[in-house]
């Protein structure tokens, strides 16, 4: 377990032995499920090649990227995701038939994961593709791991289950602000006693929507509700490290990417030539528990 859980990426977080073992295991997934012609999402959440998105990809992954899993592994699952998924199941003491809710993560490599250590995965997303491609796979491989389209703060304000555990990899950044709030502090509803959470998001993500800048920002979000306690260190540890950089400050930026950032509100006009040389933000991750 790592003696500080709540806090901001560091790829030196790894252990060799229990990197090695997942890696070789992400692997095995992969190959299992191409040999099925089953899909797993990119970690951009989508599992159909777009030129765009595809090259808006690469430079998401900043400036000096070093890739962790074999190249033909890592264009679908950069180092960020690797780190994510390592710091989860290190930290939290998943078993066999243990009941999860991921939130956001229909297709993806880590809710696909989870099943394969014999978890019950339940898994929410507002994309019905990927949902309906969740389902087929489940039904084809014979999972114990279901896909529900739905709105999260939908499903928590009427699930009648209860689950062990409650994860979401990067995905609440892209939730409004202060429905974000209002998810956190309901939650609990849906937990067994005992029961868990864990996130990872973006930190210090320089778009105006994400707002998740500070230690202060993080408590304030995700701490939010009186039935959940911090596990681990309390204060959010930012470690002051940037591994990613933004596409809309990339040197090689798209123009109709920048016209379309600053029209959805996320950057200023006045930014639209500034460019960035170095990369300028983060992953996190924080982890609660019912009090």
């Amino acid at each position: 377990m790592l003696d500080v859980i709540n806090k901001s990426m560091d790829l030196e977080d790894f252990d060799k032995e229990k990197l090695d073992k997942l890696l070789k295991e992400i692997m095995e997934l992969d190959d299992r499920f191409k040999a099925n012609g089953c899909n797993i999402s990119s970690w951009y959440g989508n599992f159909e090649k777009n030129k765009f998105y595809d090259k808006l990809e690469k430079l998401n992954r900043g400036y000096k990227y070093k890739n962790i899993l074999p190249k033909k592994y890592d264009a679908k699952y950069p180092s960020f995701l690797v780190w994510e998924i390592y710091t989860i199941v290190n930290t939290l003491p998943f078993k066999p038939n243990d009941t999860v809710l991921d939130i956001g993560g229909a297709c993806s490599l880590f809710s696909y994961y989870l099943e394969s250590k014999g978890i019950n995965v339940v898994t929410i997303d507002i994309n019905q593709a990927l949902v309906d491609e969740a389902n087929r796979v489940a039904k084809k491989l014979n999972l114990n791991y279901k896909a529900i389209c739905i709105d999260a703060e939908d499903f928590v304000n009427s699930c009648q289950e209860k689950f062990d555990y409650i994860t979401s990899v990067c995905v609440f950044e892209h939730i409004e602000e202060e429905k974000r709030k209002r998810i956190m502090k309901n939650l609990y509803k849906i937990l067994k006693p005992n029961g868990k959470i864990a996130l990872t998001f973006d930190y210090r993500n320089p778009s105006k929507f994400v707002g998740l800048n500070s230690p202060e920002d993080v408590k304030k979000q995700f701490c939010c509700s009186d039935r959940l306690q911090v596990m681990g260190n309390e204060e959010f540890f930012d470690n002051k490290k940037n591994y990613l950089v933004h596409g809309f400050f990339h040197w090689k930026f798209f123009i109709k990417y920048k016209i379309r950032s600053i029209k959805k509100g996320n950057f200023k006009k006045s930014q639209f030539f500034r460019v960035k040389f170095k990369n300028d933000y983060t992953f996190g991750s924080i982890f609660l528990q019912l009090k």
